[in-house]
C-alpha cells in the first residue's frame, strides 16, 4: 500500500469550501434556532471563562436565504455566553449549504423540510452525545503541571475559571503522584484522588481506599472517615502513651491479657483493709506503689478532636496491701467458678477459657462497632448538610415532613421544644444558645422560613424534621434502634445515602456483626478501649457498651465487673462531662 499523495490546491480549497467559511461576527447578530439542549444552563464559571479566553471553537451558523441572517446551528451557550460577557466578535463558519427554511413562510409539509430539520437534530445530537469531558485523573495531571510550573492554586483557579474548592482538591491529590498515578489506573473521581493523597504515606490505607473506590464507591466515604477517626485516635493514644512512660507509669494496653488479671481501677480501692470503707484510693497517692499501671481511653465528641483519658490501676492490689472501697465490692465468685454438676477440673477449665474468648470477642465487636457509628455519624451528617443545601428537597420530602409531623415521634417533639440546634448548624444557621419557646427568644430556623421561597420552605421544614431524628439517634442504635431510627435511616437510603455496615445493622439486628477487617490496627491496642459520648455527654464504656436508655447493654461476661452496692457507682470517665 502507498501513502496517499498529498492533496493538491484546488483539493485543499475543495476541501474548504465544504467545510464552510470562517468569518468574525457580532454575536449579537446571531440568532438561536431551535435546539435539541432544552436548558442552556450558564454558570458564571463558563461565562467568565469566555469572557477571558474568547469563544475558542468557532460556531457553526447557516444563512437563511431569506434575509441573510446568520442562524446557529451548533453553538447555543457560546453564542448566549459570549452576548453575556459583552463579546464583539465571535468565530462563525458559515455552512455553504443553508438547511430549508424554517419560520413562518417555511413549508413544514415538505420531505426536504423533514429531511433539514432531521439533520440538525442529528447534528446536535452528535456533536454533544459522543463528546467526553477531561477526566478527573487528567485535570489533576494538568494542575500538576501548573503546580510544575509556580502557579498558585488560586491563580489555577482563576485562569481556568474553576470553582476554587474543586482547584483545592485537584491540587491537593496533584501533589501526590502516588494519588495520579492511582487515580490514572482505576479512573476514580476527583475526591477519591485527594482522599488517596490524604494517606499516600500509609499503605494499608492507600490499600483500603483504592480497593473501596474501585469495588464498593457507595462505602468510600465511610472508608475515608473511618481512617480518619482511627488516625486521629492513635495520634492521641501515643501522645498520651508517651506523657506515660515520661512518668514511669505502666501502661496496660490489653486488659485481656493473663499477666493483668488481678488489675483493678483504682476508684474501686481504698488504700488498706485498715482504712474505713469509702475512702478513696487517690492516682497521686499510689503513684509509688509497684503495681501503679494506667489504661487510655478515647472519647470523641461530634465535632470535636478525640481526646484521652487515664484509667488507673493497681496491677496486684491484694499483693501492695490495698483493700475493696467497700466490702461489698469484693469480686464474686459463686456460680462463675463453681464447677457444673459432674464437671472435672479439665472441663470446668475449659469452659471458663472458651466464655472468657467469647466476652473478649464480643467486647471488640463492640468496640469497633462503636467507633464505626461515631464514624458513619460524621459521613451522615455531613451528607445531611449537602442534601438540605441544594435548592430543591427530594422527591417525596413534603409527604415524608407532613407524615412525621402527624406522628409527633418524641424525638421530633423534644426538637422542637429545645430549638433544635442541629437543624440550624446542618442548614448553616446561627445556632441558637439556651432557646426555648417561652423565652421568646426568636429562632433563626423561624426567620429563615418567613423570608423564603416556597420551595425554600419545603427545604427548611424537611431540614426540622431530619435533624430532630438525627439528634436522637446513638451508638447504642446499631444493637437496637426504635421504630422512628429505623424509619429514619430508611428513608435517608430511599434519597440516595449510602448506610454503612453498621447502620445498616440498626435496620437488622439479625445481621451478620460488623466485620473489622478493614481496620489497620489491633481492636484492643492503639485506644481500643476509645469511648464516646452520647446524646446526653455521658461517657460510655465500650467494654460494657452503655448507652443512654439501653439497659440491657451490659454484656454477661462483664456483668460481674460492676460495683454491687457503694457510695461510688460509677467510674470517673463514666460520670457526666
Amino acid at each position: 500500500m502507498t501513502a496517499d499523495p498529498t492533496p493538491t490546491t484546488d483539493t485543499a480549497v475543495l476541501d474548504a469550501a465544504a467545510f464552510g467559511r470562517l468569518a468574525l461576527v457580532d454575536p449579537d447578530t446571531l440568532e438561536l434556532e431551535v435546539n435539541t439542549r432544552l436548558e442552556a444552563n450558564l454558570d458564571p464559571h463558563f461565562c467568565a471563562s469566555i469572557r477571558d479566553h474568547g469563544v475558542r471553537e468557532p460556531i457553526t451558523v447557516r444563512r437563511r436565504a431569506s434575509d441573510g441572517t446568520l442562524v446557529v446551528r451548533k453553538g447555543q451557550r457560546r453564542t448566549l455566553a459570549a452576548v453575556r460577557a459583552g463579546l464583539t466578535q465571535v468565530p462563525v463558519i458559515i455552512s455553504p449549504e443553508p438547511a430549508t427554511e424554517d419560520g413562518d413562510e417555511a413549508d413544514t409539509d415538505t420531505d426536504d423540510y423533514r429531511a433539514g430539520q432531521a439533520a440538525r437534530i442529528v447534528e446536535q445530537l452528535v456533536e454533544n452525545q459522543h463528546r467526553r469531558s477531561i477526566s478527573a485523573s487528567e485535570e489533576v495531571a494538568a494542575h500538576q503541571q501548573l503546580l510544575g510550573f509556580g502557579l498558585k492554586a488560586s491563580e489555577i483557579a482563576k485562569a481556568t475559571r474553576t470553582k476554587a474548592d474543586r482547584v483545592r482538591q485537584t491540587t491537593q491529590a496533584a501533589q501526590s503522584k502516588r494519588a495520579v498515578a492511582i487515580g490514572s489506573s482505576y479512573d476514580l473521581d476527583l475526591v477519591q484522588m485527594s482522599v488517596i493523597a490524604e494517606f499516600e504515606d500509609d499503605d494499608d490505607a492507600v490499600e483500603l481506599l483504592t480497593r473501596a473506590a474501585v469495588d464498593e464507591p457507595a462505602q468510600f466515604r465511610h472508608v475515608a472517615q473511618r481512617l480518619r477517626d482511627q488516625r486521629a485516635e492513635q495520634q492521641v493514644y501515643a501522645a498520651a502513651a508517651a506523657e506515660l512512660a515520661a512518668a514511669g507509669v505502666l501502661l496496660v494496653i490489653d486488659r485481656d491479657d493473663d499477666r493483668y488479671d488481678a488489675a483493678t481501677e483504682l476508684y474501686r480501692l481504698r488504700p488498706t483493709a485498715e482504712d474505713p470503707e469509702d475512702t478513696a484510693l487517690e492516682e497521686e497517692a499510689h503513684r509509688s506503689c509497684p503495681g501503679h499501671a494506667a489504661q487510655v481511653r478515647i472519647i470523641r465528641p461530634y465535632g470535636q478532636p478525640p481526646e484521652a483519658r487515664y484509667r488507673w490501676l493497681c496491677l496486684d492490689p491484694a499483693a501492695h496491701g490495698h483493700a475493696p472501697l467497700c466490702e461489698s465490692m469484693r469480686t464474686h465468685t459463686g456460680a462463675a467458678a463453681t464447677a457444673l454438676s459432674g464437671e472435672s477440673d479439665e472441663d470446668r477449665a475449659a469452659r471458663e477459657a472458651r466464655e472468657k474468648e467469647a466476652a473478649r470477642l464480643e467486647r471488640r465487636r463492640v468496640i469497633a462497632n462503636n467507633k464505626e457509628w461515631d464514624s458513619a455519624q460524621s459521613v451522615r451528617r455531613d451528607w445531611l448538610a449537602e442534601l438540605l443545601a441544594k435548592k430543591a428537597a427530594p422527591k417525596g420530602a413534603a409527604i415524608y415532613v407532613a407524615a412525621e409531623l402527624g406522628q409527633g415521634a418524641h424525638a421530633l417533639r423534644r426538637a422542637m421544644e429545645t430549638g433544635n440546634a442541629l437543624a440550624c448548624e446542618l442548614l448553616g444557621l446561627e445556632v441558637p444558645a439556651g432557646w426555648g419557646y417561652y423565652n421568646g427568644q426568636p429562632n433563626p430556623l423561624a426567620e429563615a422560613a418567613r423570608a423564603a421561597s416556597g420551595a425554600r420552605a419545603t427545604m427548611l421544614s424537611l431540614a426540622m424534621v431530619l435533624a430532630a431524628y438525627e439528634d436522637g439517634t446513638h451508638r447504642g442504635n446499631w444493637r437496637s434502634a426504635d421504630r422512628a431510627t429505623q424509619q429514619y435511616l430508611a428513608q435517608l437510603r430511599a434519597w440516595g445515602y449510602p448506610l454503612s455496615e453498621v447502620e445498616q445493622l440498626a435496620l437488622d439486628p439479625d445481621a451478620e456483626p460488623t466485620s473489622t477487617d478493614h481496620d489497620t490496627g489491633d481492636a484492643d491496642t492503639d485506644g481500643a478501649d476509645a469511648a464516646g459520648p452520647d446524646e446526653a455527654g455521658e461517657v460510655t464504656d465500650p467494654e460494657l457498651g452503655s448507652d443512654p436508655g439501653d439497659d440491657t447493654a451490659e454484656t454477661a461476661a462483664d456483668a460481674d465487673e460492676e460495683p454491687d452496692s457503694c457510695s461510688v457507682a460509677a467510674t470517673p470517665d463514666e460520670q457526666t462531662d
